[in-house]
């Protein structure tokens, strides 16, 4: 049974997989080598996929507890927007893309990698604007009610590495989507 988290999830990494592999030419320098879902744990290596995506349910990196750590300043998670008569509740659900572009093989300067990681990461952006969420839905009766929209995504994008020749960007995109369960 897969329940409307794993079927959002699964079909943003297939959007972004598609969108941002599939439909770019192989010799791109702003290509992905991998989307998955959660984190890489070492497969592939950074070598093989120098950007890579990855797809997480609310956000990784706030603690459980609710207290946000780094740079989030308030709670990532799963809420009840509104319950209508006869039992029927919408959730506002919260997912988040991130994005690593490992640029120390490759050895481009300062402009050429900030160039490929702002590629990346306005790929996903519009990428994430241009998926059709309808339709989708979980066995237990749960569907999506409303995809991603553009007032609603959080970004950030920051430059961990820097000279001489190994940059490493770090890229984050946060969006919600309302879900609905039948009454």
């Amino acid at each position: 049974m897969s329940g409307i988290h794993a079927v959002v999830t699964s079909y943003v990494r297939d959007q972004l997989e598609r969108i941002l592999m599939t439909e770019v030419p192989v010799g791109d320098p702003a290509r992905p080598g991998v989307v998955k879902l959660g984190p890489l744990q070492g497969s592939p290596d950074p070598d093989e996929a120098r950007i890579s995506l990855e797809i997480y349910e609310n956000d990784p990196d706030q603690e459980i507890s609710g207290s946000a750590i780094g740079r989030v300043t308030e709670p990532w998670d799963d809420q009840v927007e509104e319950i209508e008569i006869g039992g029927v509740v919408t959730w506002k659900r919260m997912f988040t893309v991130k994005a690593r572009c490992l640029l120390e093989r490759s050895q481009e300067d300062l402009a050429a990698a900030r160039e490929i990681a702002s590629t990346v990461r306005s790929r996903i952006e519009k990428g994430l604007l241009s998926m059709r969420f309808n339709g989708l839905s979980a066995e237990e009766g749960e569907y999506v009610s409303r995809g991603a929209v553009s007032d609603r995504i959080r970004c950030a994008m920051v430059q961990l590495g820097g000279p001489p020749d190994a940059y490493d960007y770090q890229i984050k995109v946060r969006f919600e989507i309302l879900t609905t369960t039948k009454g």
